[in-house]
């Protein structure tokens, strides 16, 4: 098979011809279709320490063509999306487990096309795990620290779809993002002093931060647009949560792969808003798998507010 693989510390991955995989006994073997593109396949070829080689990339989207002897949820011809951490997604072929909280993997609705469902997992199950974390009301109010990312516009359409009123900061060139999802307030960090106007349009406070930037002092700071009581979650483990428990708040780290959504049903459940109409996924760039490395690069650059898929 041909995979984007990493064969060295600071590479940045070329296309190579690797034997095929095999499944292990509960494993099931995928040829991939689509990958998507997450900002993690950056960071584990530039900042974690993840044994070489490996194949870049974990979201997909395929079709069974093998299983191992003892998988009993998928057969040979069903369409399938998950996360495939340990085998990587930017390749011809994937093994994912049939059944691993770190690795999910749920059949793809009919309704529901390959580049959307690659596009899902990661960016998608990190919204829904953090929206269900702040346990919001209908009526309430969450602010999206990075709203116009990935994540950030799954979450605001899981948030909205439950009848949570979103706010949502971003650039200002991204701007109408916040309009096409319909949330009540935007405000551009490189332009407005987000607390102020987040303070301005909501004088007693909003009910709950959903962080989804890098900055763990930025994280304290914007907790000041918090009411009393209010929640502050962060899915980059940003938040000091003792410092916020002193000052009468409730600071959440969300992880993704500790979060009961990271699972077959969390997949379903997000496929399901996609067949319904109720979720939008938010493609912006489609590419083919030879220019993975520079699709990458461009994931990287942060210049793009949404998600890249590579056809393969």
């Amino acid at each position: 098979m041909r995979a984007v693989v990493v064969e060295h510390r600071h590479g940045l991955g070329a296309l190579k011809d690797l034997p095929d995989p095999a499944p292990g006994p509960h494993d099931v073997l995928v040829r991939i279709s689509v990958a998507g593109v997450n900002p993690i396949d950056w960071k584990n070829r530039d900042v974690y320490e993840r044994p070489i080689p490996f194949v870049l990339g974990q979201d997909f989207a395929g079709v069974v063509v093998g299983t191992g002897d003892r998988v009993r949820h998928y057969a040979e011809g069903d369409r399938v999306f998950g996360i495939a951490r340990e085998h990587g997604a930017y390749a011809e072929l994937t093994v994912v487990p049939e059944d691993d909280r770190t690795q999910p993997v749920a059949k793809i609705p009919i309704d529901v096309g390959d580049a959307d469902a690659a596009a899902l997992p990661t960016a998608g199950l990190t919204a829904l795990a953090g929206v269900e974390r702040l346990g919001l009301e209908a009526g309430q109010v969450l602010l999206i620290v990075g709203v116009s990312g990935a994540v950030g516009q799954f979450a605001a359409q899981i948030a909205r779809d439950r009848g949570i009123r979103v706010a949502g900061t971003g650039r200002a060139g991204n701007a109408e993002i916040g309009d096409a999802l319909g949330i009540e307030t935007y405000v551009a960090y490189d332009r407005d002093d987000v607390v102020q106007s987040i303070r301005t349009k909501y004088p007693n406070g909003v009910d709950a931060v959903l962080d989804l930037a890098e900055d763990a002092e930025a994280v304290k700071r914007t907790a000041d647009v918090l009411r009393p009581g209010g929640s502050i979650a962060s899915t980059i483990r940003a938040v000091d949560a003792e410092h916020f428990k002193e000052r009468g708040l409730t600071g959440l780290n969300v992880n993704l792969f500790e979060s009961p959504q990271s699972s077959r049903e969390g997949l379903r459940s997000l496929a399901e808003m996609v067949k319904q109409g109720r979720l939008r996924v938010p493609i912006v760039a489609e590419r083919n798998l030879v220019d993975a490395v520079a699709a990458l690069e461009l994931q990287k650059s942060r210049k793009i507010a949404g998600k890249i898929v590579l056809s393969i």
